[in-house]
């Protein structure tokens, strides 16, 4: 019986989530424990990786899988992936390209609103008992009229600039190559050179991949270029944004606020000083988990992966990228 390994650990509930979708015929193998050494341990029983995007999967752990026919990623993201060493074994590897944009836009409108309105904050005054109305409301702003500025437009920038086509913003983007003119009329978007999208937007959107070429993409001397009072949402990689030069920013008040869900060292050290900022709202990488993303992320996995084994990828709904 073909064994598939899950690269990231799970703890109970999600784990009987996950069984409840493994295809008939397949033996599911769990990580007892979280970290590329228990990869390791497990990974010569597996016919196939299920991949998630906390575990490191290099030459290292490659060099212990004696049986493995294939990778699939349970989501799109590579940079938790040694591309060259998978190359080198000759692996083929899938990507379940576009399966939770729908799931990290409405996330990332979430972080816009729940960033300019406080919410945080409300809600522990709120809790606390203090009715603190006047006070914050006059600190809070709203999304209509903003210019958003989007950085990157892949599946899911695409869907936060239709999803936000109706709260009456003013939507720009920076990508590398620019969309067509009938794209852009489309999602009622236009094109501004970084720099320039830096300086004028309120509110600024990551939706970029990480690579050496956008690691530190918002370093000191681009923080310090951005509009005074902007927000900063970032539910793409941590990597993209300079931790250190973000907090200095949040701290002298150049940016207002910022809502994260993704860092550069995932999870969050205890003590971190990101826990010290009231106008910097976290959470922890969830924007692509819901319960109806995951099981279709899961199952369109599991589908490919049995899809694989029986000689059909013809009909496989996933991307190959090697």
């Amino acid at each position: 019986m073909p064994r598939i390994l899950l690269t990231n650990h799970y703890s109970a509930g999600p784990l009987a989530f996950i069984n409840k979708l493994v295809p008939t015929g397949f033996e599911l193998i769990a990580l007892e424990q979280p970290g590329q050494e228990e990869v390791i341990r497990k990974i010569p029983h597996a016919d196939y990786l299920l991949v998630g995007g906390r575990t490191r999967i290099d030459r290292k752990v490659l060099g212990s899988a004696s049986k493995l026919k294939m990778i699939q990623r349970s989501g799109v993201g590579l940079d938790s992936l040694d591309l060259d060493a998978i190359r080198e074994r000759k692996l083929p590897l899938y990507v379940n390209e576009g399966v939770n944009a729908r799931s990290v836009a409405e996330h990332t409108v979430m972080l816009m609103l729940a960033t300019l309105r406080k919410v945080a904050i409300v809600n522990a005054t709120t809790k606390n008992g203090e009715w603190v109305k006047h006070d914050v409301g006059i600190n809070c702003h709203n999304l209509y009229g903003k210019q958003v500025g989007l950085i990157g437009l892949g599946n899911i920038g695409e869907q936060v600039a239709a999803m936000l086509k109706g709260f009456g913003v003013n939507l720009t983007y920076f990508k590398r190559k620019p969309l067509s003119f009938d794209k852009e009329r489309e999602l009622n978007i236009r094109y501004l050179p970084l720099q320039e999208l830096l300086a004028t937007s309120d509110i600024i959107s990551l939706h970029c991949s990480l690579s050496t070429e956008t690691t530190d993409l918002l370093s000191i001397d681009e923080l310090a270029r951005v509009k005074t009072g902007s927000v900063l949402i970032n539910t793409a990689r941590g990597g993209l944004v300079n931790e250190t030069a973000l907090l200095g920013a949040l701290k002298s008040g150049h940016l207002a606020g910022a809502g994260l869900d993704v860092f550069t060292k995932e999870p969050l050290a205890a003590g971190h000083p990101f826990f010290e900022q009231d106008n910097l709202l976290l959470t922890p990488h969830i924007a692509s988990i819901t319960a109806e993303t995951f099981a279709d992320m899961m199952s369109r996995a599991f589908s490919n992966i049995a899809l694989f084994d029986a000689g059909k990828e013809i009909k496989m709904t996933a991307k190959r990228v090697i």
